[in-house]
């Protein structure tokens, strides 16, 4: 049904000042709720739960088995965790904001449905290291050509106005709407009733806090803050490929975290790696445009050459691409990732392609690097570091083989079945709430239907979303 053009300039219009007149009470409501700081993860506690203090050979007691019938229906995960009802206007208003999001600089470089990659950044809040991700990110050649989302878990106003300024490409941002920024006191934030981290099944049965009966395989209790990390990732991706479907864009997602440092020629690297991909390992499903060298001595030797592997977290997780039909098949194992006794998303996935898929994913890899890690300040940092070391090699780097980079050609110079041994799951998600929320984050929007309950009497001027719709004829602030 085709509507007059006054009338669709009409309702574009009226959806922009009701974008106009959420946005101000959304940080209004921001405002009221955010009565404690927020979480830093940067300065939590050792990641590893099974050396945490405590008795290993405490009494556990399992959340909920892989076999639990509550997890049996995908169709109800949706709706397996309910947000209390003081929190359902604020996290209606994400949601309906991330739906109907800005995209900068459309009007510049074109449709959206036109990018020709996508590159999904999770964002926290380390400022300078995001700064400097952006600043490499604009020198990549064919950048402009690119979509970039930012997913945040907590609204922090100086990278907020950093990414408002980037004017190199197309740009997206969406906000993980359960951060325990919002939630500070309750799940899945840390609720004062609940069993501190630091005490062992024994102890927590007698202090009666309110989850002791749900310690993960060591005994030890969810820390929200590391919870977050794996909820916000699952959430972001599933959310990033819904957004392509939405714009018909049928490529790869390049994966990258705030502290990654990008190659010039990163976009070159990857087009070349999708192009050759049935020459250099037919079967592999992903592409890992980083890797954890321990120096760079070989750098300018390997510019060209590539390792072909079995996928391993700790090694493959890194500026990692795939595209829908890889997700598709990760997302049919949403059941296992989210009850997998790990609070991280890499060991996760590893479980994954090693207890759920029909054969291991096998990656493709770049013995130099395009993506590098600076983040010496971190989650999973428990020193004293120099912040800024890493970003300093980096650059230094960069600037030493500029004249190396983009090679035309590429060659395998590596070739490896093996796969390290998975390690013991690493705990901190034996907790079925974080469980039942993950499960719930393999939906994060049905048919863009979120409309918060102050809008629902205006619900019939808002145009529907028309998935055919040519985005090319759209004013790119269309709500």
């Amino acid at each position: 049904m085709f509507l007059p053009s006054t009338s669709m300039a009409f309702m574009r219009k009226v959806n922009r000042c009701l974008t106009v007149i959420l946005a101000i009470s959304f940080f209004c409501l921001i405002s009221i709720f955010l009565t404690t700081p927020p979480s830093n993860i940067d300065n939590g506690r050792p990641y590893d739960f099974s050396t945490l203090n405590g008795s290993h050979n405490a009494p556990v007691i399992s959340a909920l088995p892989l076999n639990s019938s509550k997890f049996d229906d995908p169709a109800q995960w949706k709706n397996i965790f309910h947000v209390p009802s003081e929190f359902e206007d604020i996290v209606e208003s994400i949601e309906y904001l991330n739906y109907h999001h800005e995209i900068q600089n459309e009007k510049r470089f074109g449709s959206v449905n036109q990018s020709t990659f996508v590159i999904a950044v999770q964002v926290h809040q380390r400022l300078e290291y995001l700064k400097n991700l952006i600043a490499t990110l604009k020198n990549v050649k064919g950048i402009e050509n690119v979509l970039i989302i930012f997913s945040h878990d907590m609204n922090f106003e100086p990278i907020n106005t950093a990414i408002k300024n980037i004017d190199f490409c197309r740009v997206i941002q969406i906000f993980y709407p359960y951060n325990i920024q919002i939630f500070a006191n309750i799940f899945p934030g840390q609720h004062p009733d609940d069993c501190d981290s630091s005490v062992n099944a024994k102890e927590a049965e007698s202090l009666k806090c309110q989850n002791w009966r749900f310690p993960d395989k060591y005994g030890h209790y969810r820390i929200a803050s590391f919870s977050q990390i794996k909820h916000h990732w699952w959430w972001k991706t599933n959310y990033v490929f819904m957004l392509m479907e939405r714009y018909h864009l049928d490529t790869y997602t390049v994966f990258l975290e705030e502290d990654h440092y990008v190659a010039p020629d990163m976009i070159h690297v990857l087009k070349i790696l999708i192009e050759k991909k049935d020459k250099f390992c037919r079967n592999c499903k992903l592409l890992s445009l980083g890797f954890y060298l321990k120096n760079f001595n070989n750098y300018r030797n390997d510019i060209n050459k590539l390792g072909v592997h079995t996928w391993f977290s700790s090694k493959h997780n890194m500026g990692m691409a795939l595209n829908a039909t890889v997700w598709k098949e990760i997302k049919e194992c949403a059941k296992l990732f989210c009850t997998y006794d790990d609070y991280n998303w890499d060991w996760s996935l590893l479980a994954i392609s090693v207890k759920c898929m029909k054969e291991k994913m096998r990656v493709i890899t770049l013995k130099s690097p395009r993506v590098i890690h600076v983040g010496e300040c971190g989650v999973h940092v428990h020193h004293q570091a120099d912040c800024n070391k890493a970003v300093s090699a980096a650059s230094a780097l960069f600037q030493q083989v500029s004249d190396a980079l983009f090679p035309e050609t590429f060659v395998v110079s590596e070739i490896s079945k093996r796969m390290l041994k998975p390690s013991k799951p690493n705990g901190g998600w034996g907790d079925p709430r974080d469980q039942e929320l993950c499960l719930m984050n393999t939906y994060p929007i049905e048919h863009g239907t979120f409309l918060p309950s102050v809008l629902l009497n205006f619900s019939s001027i808002l145009p529907p979303f028309d998935r055919s719709i040519n985005r090319t004829n759209v004013e790119s602030n269309e709500i």
